[in-house]
C-alpha cells in the first residue's frame, strides 16, 4: 500500500545501509560530528533497564522520578538504557524507530517530544531496535561528547538481510577517543533447551567480541597507532554495562536456594516445559549453574572487574531487580531480588572508577521489595550509576599504568561454554 503519511521525525542525515536516525550509519565512523569544543571522553554513566522506555515516559511520576535522579546526578553523560520496547523501522533500519503505523508514529513522536524536554534535549539518542515490539537498547550521549563509531551487532554480520545489527536489538557498542562502551540487554536463558541454546549462542558471542581476534565477530576498535600496522594497534579499554541476565556470585540474589530450585510454570492452561536433562540448567533464569558458569569463565578470561564490588565489596542485599510487589500471578517473587545490572571494565578503566553506585544503596531488602519510584522509576530495575575519575588515558601509548602493555592482548583465551 503506497504510504501517505510522512514520519513522525524525518532522518536528517544520510542514511547508510543500515543506519539509523543517528550520523553514524550502522557501524559507521562520527569523526566530524563535532564542534572543536566537543569532549572526547564522557565520565559519568547511568546504566538501567526501563521495562519499555515508551511506558514509562507516558506515565509523568515515572518521569519525574527518572529525571530528578538525572539532575540529581548532575546530568550523566551517557544514559545506557534496556529493553525500549520500541520497534524499528526495517530489518535493514534498526537504528531508526517505526514510524509507517498510526500508533507507532504516536510513539515515536512522544520518543522524540521527550527528547527535546530538559533534561534529555541535552543528549544525542542512538537506537538498537527489534524488528517487533520488544527488547532493544538505547544509548543517549551528551550533545558535547564525540562518538567514533557506532555499532549495533557482536558478530560481523547478523540478520536475513545481511545488515550488521543484533535482530531483537540487543547491542549497542559505542566508541569513544580513548575506551568503548559496549550497552547490552542479555538473552534470557528461559525455561526450555530452545532458550537455553539461544543464551549459550549469546555468551560465546560476547566472549568472541571481547577476545577480540575472533572470526566472525565485530572487529574490536583499536587505537589508532601511526607507527604500528592495523593488527598491532592496541585495543582500547572496555566498559561493559547492561542487564546481563545473570547473577554474578550467590550474594547476587536475597534468597539462593528459592533460585537455585525454581521450576517452569504452565501458561494460560498449557503444561509447563520439561523439566532440563542437564541439572545444571535447572533453576531460575539468570541463576543456573551453567550461566553463572560460563559468566565467571568469561570475565576471568578477559580480567573484567565488577566496578560495584570493586567499590562495595560483598554488601549483602545489593538488588538491582526486584520482583513485582502486588501481582498475584507473579507474587512468589514479591520480597526477591537479583544483582543483574552491571558495570564491568577492564583493568585500565578500573583505575579510573571513582563512584559506583546502585540507586537502592541504603534502602533495605524491605524498602527495595515496594520498588519506590526514586529508584526504579516505574521499572522492576533500578539504575546505576558511574563515575570515572577525571584522569586522561593517553591510549595511544600508555597501558593505565604507565608501563605501555595491554591487559590481555595475546593471550590464550579458554572457550567459554558449559
Amino acid at each position: 500500500m503506497k504510504r501517505f503519511f510522512q514520519p513522525a521525525v524525518p532522518d536528517p542525515s544520510k542514511r547508510a545501509k543500515g543506519s539509523g536516525d543517528d550520523p553514524t550509519g550502522l557501524g559507521g565512523t562520527a569523526k566530524g560530528l563535532g564542534d572543536n569544543d566537543k569532549r572526547s571522553d564522557p565520565r559519568s554513566f547511568v546504566t538501567w533497564n526501563a521495562n519499555s522506555l515508551l511506558g514509562r515516559l507516558r506515565k509523568q511520576p515515572d518521569k519525574d522520578a527518572l529525571f530528578e535522579y538525572l539532575r540529581e546526578k548532575d546530568l550523566p553523560d551517557v544514559i545506557c538504557v534496556q529493553e525500549t520496547w520500541l520497534p524499528a523501522a526495517a530489518p535493514n533500519r534498526r537504528g531508526t524507530l517505526k514510524d509507517d503505523t498510526k500508533a507507532a508514529r504516536e510513539d515515536a513522536a512522544l520518543i522524540h517530544l521527550c527528547l527535546r524536554q530538559k533534561p534529555l534535549s541535552a543528549y544525542r539518542p542512538y537506537w538498537s531496535c527489534a524488528d517487533v515490539k520488544r527488547a532493544g537498547c538505547a544509548v543517549l550521549v551528551k550533545k558535547d561528547v564525540d562518538v567514533v563509531s557506532v555499532r549495533r551487532s557482536l558478530t560481523a554480520s547478523n540478520g536475513a538481510n545481511g545488515d550488521v545489527a543484533h535482530d531483537e536489538g540487543r547491542v549497542l557498542l559505542l566508541e569513544f577517543r580513548s575506551f568503548v562502551l559496549l550497552n547490552t540487554y542479555a538473552q534470557n536463558n528461559g525455561w526450555t533447551q530452545e532458550s537455553f541454546a539461544k543464551r549459550r549462542r549469546w555468551d560465546a558471542e560476547v566472549h568472541a567480541f571481547i577476545a577480540g581476534n575472533t572470526a566472525g565477530a565485530t572487529p574490536r576498535p583499536r587505537f589508532d597507532d601511526s607507527d604500528l600496522n592495523a593488527t598491532s594497534r592496541r585495543f582500547k579499554p572496555l566498559m561493559w554495562t547492561g542487564d546481563l541476565n545473570v547473577c554474578h556470585k550467590e550474594i547476587d540474589v536475597t534468597h539462593p536456594r528459592f533460585f537455585a530450585t525454581q521450576k517452569p510454570e504452565g501458561r494460560k492452561g498449557k503444561p509447563p516445559p520439561e523439566t532440563p536433562t542437564d541439572p545444571g540448567d535447572c533453576g531460575q533464569p539468570g541463576f543456573t549453574r551453567n550461566e553463572r558458569t560460563r559468566f565467571e569463565r568469561l570475565v576471568t578470561a578477559h580480567a573484567l572487574v565488577d566496578a560495584y564490588r570493586r567499590q562495595r565489596g560483598d554488601v549483602k542485599d545489593a538488588m538491582t531487580w526486584m520482583g513485582h510487589p502486588g501481582v498475584v500471578a507473579v507474587g512468589k517473587y514479591r520480597g526477591m531480588g537479583m544483582r543483574l545490572d552491571y558495570f564491568f571494565v577492564e583493568t585500565e578503566l578500573a583505575n579510573r572508577v571513582e563512584v559506583c553506585e546502585q540507586a537502592t544503596d541504603g534502602m533495605g531488602l524491605a524498602a527495595m521489595a515496594e520498588r519506590p519510584a526514586s529508584a526504579f522509576f516505574g521499572s522492576d530495575h533500578c539504575a546505576v550509576y558511574l563515575r570515572l575519575k577525571d584522569v586522561p588515558l593517553d591510549g595511544a601509548h600508555d597501558g593505565g599504568d604507565g608501563s605501555g602493555k595491554s591487559d590481555g592482548e595475546g593471550a590464550t583465551t579458554p572457550t567459554v561454554g558449559t
